[in-house]
């Protein structure tokens, strides 16, 4: 027993030993392979190509190899088979460069025009814009035209400019008679409302020859947004002309809020606009009246047109800019004025309870600041503080 005791400890130490050298030749064949990746990377920038090829390898079991495998593959894109990108991106999933890889290896596919074999490796829609008018496009070039212009019509949607390559799929959308003019018009809007002059310019002069008189109009309103009351006048009163009219409004407002706001009933006649309409346009122009250098009757004007708003945002604006001026009264007012939904904001509540203090209601307030202390952030803690003064003077 006396002898088993020794020769248990000489085993132990020698397990130690075993695991403490097994750790540090891990360490040290961690650190040689950062170094031969140093390396490599070093050589691939000098284009030291045969360097590269002959140390690769030895780098397969560091886990930063799949950087090095995309690199090889990604400089060599176009030569490379669907059948080694197609092996690369399952076997990392998770790698970022991966996920990219998919989208720029469908558009290698399509400058091949091999379309089968981009839906081939592609069956599910890819992530960026151009690989999906790509995609799309290799839809209607193997006859599953039915899901191309379902595609087409949502990458044509956008106020955006899109990719070159979205022209081919644009084209024979266009081409199959399945476009509506009407598209034309909802990009011109929103390309209006994206402030992108350029592409309402070259819609507008894409246009059927039906509509070149709407076409010239919009695009004198596009590069200056001044003449929006002459647009509104020369042009019928539409959903499209009244929504166009409203973007350079905004526009012209930002310019001159004053000019705005007394060109409302002009536009509200020459294009026929409801309450709803005429309240959004009197909201573009209100939230431009909120400073100090306002006169008397824009400040009427714009206070009475906020007590018609339904823009919570700007009655909220109007709440913030009657604490920032110590006005009392216009608080209460406009806190009043907020929806029930926006008055169970922290901040408003809190604001309520302060009134309610003020005018010696310190139950109810009370009531509002513990409810506000049981939560967190900024107000909640405000409101503590203000809680325990009161209990506690």
């Amino acid at each position: 027993m006396d002898r088993a005791k020794p020769f248990a400890w000489r085993l132990i130490a020698a397990s130690v030993c075993l695991l403490t050298f097994c750790h540090l030749a891990r360490a040290d064949s961690l650190e040689e392979q950062r170094n031969r990746y140093a390396q490599i990377k070093q050589a691939w920038d000098n284009r030291q190509m045969d360097v590269v090829e002959q140390m690769m390898p030895g780098l397969k079991d560091y886990p930063l190899y799949p950087y090095l495998e995309y690199r090889q593959i990604t400089d060599d894109l176009m030569n490379q088979p669907t059948i080694t990108v197609t092996n690369f991106v399952r076997a990392n999933p998770t790698l970022p460069p991966a996920r990219t890889l998919q989208s720029r290896f469908v558009n290698e596919l399509a400058r091949r025009e091999d379309w089968r074999g981009l839906l081939a490796f592609s069956p599910e829609k890819p992530g960026t814009t151009e690989a999906q008018c790509n995609y799309y496009y290799a839809k209607w070039s193997t006859g599953q035209t039915e899901e191309a212009w379902q595609g087409a019509k949502a990458l044509w949607l956008t106020g955006k400019s899109q990719p070159n390559a979205c022209d081919k799929l644009f084209s024979v959308w266009r081409a199959s008679g399945k476009q509506d003019p009407l598209a034309y018009l909802e990009r011109i809007r929103l390309a209006m409302k994206a402030g992108n002059t350029g592409l309402v310019t070259v819609l507008a002069r894409q246009m059927p020859a039906e509509y070149q008189t709407i076409a010239s109009a919009i695009i004198t309103l596009a590069n200056d947004p001044n003449n929006v009351l002459t647009f509104a006048r020369t042009t019928g009163a539409t959903d499209f002309t009244r929504q166009m009219a409203a973007v350079a409004f905004a526009s012209l407002a930002r310019q001159d809020a004053e000019n705005a706001r007394l060109m409302i009933p002009s536009l509200v006649q020459a294009q026929k606009l409801n309450e709803e309409q005429t309240q959004a346009l009197r909201d573009i122009v209100a939230w431009r009246l909120m400073g100090s250098d306002v006169t008397d009757e824009q400040a009427k004007w714009r206070d009475d047109a906020i007590m018609r708003s339904q823009s919570t945002s700007l009655i909220e604006r109007r709440v913030r800019m009657a604490l920032g001026t110590g006005d009392r009264r216009g608080l209460n007012t406009w806190l009043a004025r907020l929806p029930m939904e926006a008055k169970e904001k922290d901040e408003w509540r809190y604001w309520q309870a302060d009134l309610l203090l003020e005018r010696g209601r310190d139950a109810e307030a009370k009531e509002i600041l513990h409810a506000l202390m049981q939560k967190r952030g900024f107000y909640p803690m405000v409101a503590a503080q203000r809680f325990r003064r009161r209990v506690h003077p």
